[in-house]
């Protein structure tokens, strides 16, 4: 019987990043004046966990190519597990950002082998307890995906032995609402920001003041019947457990104080730590704490993968408590 660990069903890509002093007219030309390729999507949320030092596999596809090898080696390098499908006739996907002056990103984005995991493939993942799966919105933007998660929550509805981690995305709005009914049977966490939040609370016409963070927290995990996370930065974030019924508590979880240099990616530091923190202990708060610490001090640092060494969050974590 293997540890538990983090399982992660999300996607690995590329980024391709160029700095710009402006975005070409149609059918012009610009040169970047800063340029970088590194493994991107899910590999942050990967990366920050494993800077806590949690065992973790990566249960999504990678191609056969140039982009894929980037993507391996990445993970290998972080020592990640890919237990997913190898795909021999497509490679990685990949995304060009491109950043102006005053922080504005542009991308454009392809499809390859993370976006076509075999619909099966989730099917024979054996679950141990303690377990942390980690599920993104991203991954019903692509169809095998949606079936793999669908039949994978299938196959583990009621499963309580562990955590399942929805991370709902801006992709939120475009999800069916056959598979959300999927994903209920999982009994995630949801975790989302203040704008998935505005958007799920106007899908489910719930009814609560706009920047009424935990009157929306509250109303989400009532309607929901789970567990909810609202993130919102420099606020915080609040938590709630809409288990316990109409009269669930909700915590607010403070931000670590900091002067942001880079918010790209904080979102994916958040979700990685949380999953290692849950990891060791059942304390959600605790897991929290560690994850806005994570969070806020990624932001310190350009680029997406910023999450810093455990003993520099645990260090942060003494001035949050």
């Amino acid at each position: 019987m293997r540890e538990p660990e983090l399982i992660h069903l999300a996607q690995v890509c590329v980024d391709l990043t160029l700095s710009v002093d402006h975005l070409p007219e149609r059918g012009g030309d610009v040169f970047a004046t800063r340029q970088a390729m590194s493994a991107g999507g899910g590999y942050n949320v990967l990366y920050a966990a494993r800077q806590m030092g949690a065992r973790a596999s990566y249960l999504g596809a990678i191609g056969t190519g140039p982009m894929a090898d980037v993507a391996r080696k990445a993970l290998s390098s972080i020592g990640v597990e890919m237990g997913g499908a190898q795909l021999p006739d497509i490679d990685t996907g990949y995304s060009i950002a491109m950043t102006e002056p005053d922080g504005e990103r542009t991308f454009v984005s392809t499809r390859g082998a993370e976006t076509q995991v075999p619909e099966d493939s989730y099917e024979n993942i054996e679950l141990v307890n303690g377990d942390v799966v980690y599920l993104c919105g991203y991954s019903f933007s692509h169809q095998k995906n949606t079936e793999a998660i669908r039949r994978f929550a299938a196959k583990n509805a009621g499963w309580d032995n562990g955590y399942v981690i929805f991370d709902t995305s801006p992709m939120i709005a475009d999800i069916s609402d056959d598979c959300l009914k999927d994903l209920c049977g999982l009994h995630p966490i949801w975790t989302m920001n203040e704008r998935e939040t505005a958007i799920l609370c106007s899908r489910f016409r719930l009814d609560v003041v706009s920047d009424d963070y935990a009157g929306q927290c509250r109303a989400l995990a009532g309607y929901l019947g789970d567990r909810v996370i609202v993130r919102v930065g420099a606020l915080g974030a609040w938590y709630c457990d809409g288990r316990r019924g109409s009269e669930a508590a909700v915590a607010h979880i403070p931000a670590l104080e900091v002067t942001a240099v880079d918010t790209n990616g904080a979102g994916d530091t958040h979700a990685g730590v949380l999953c290692a923190a849950l990891l060791e202990s059942d304390d959600i708060v605790r897991a929290l704490k560690f994850a806005n610490c994570a969070g806020g001090l990624s932001t310190c640092h350009s680029g997406p993968a910023t999450c810093l060494p455990r003993s520099d969050i645990e260090s942060a974590l003494q001035e949050l408590s």
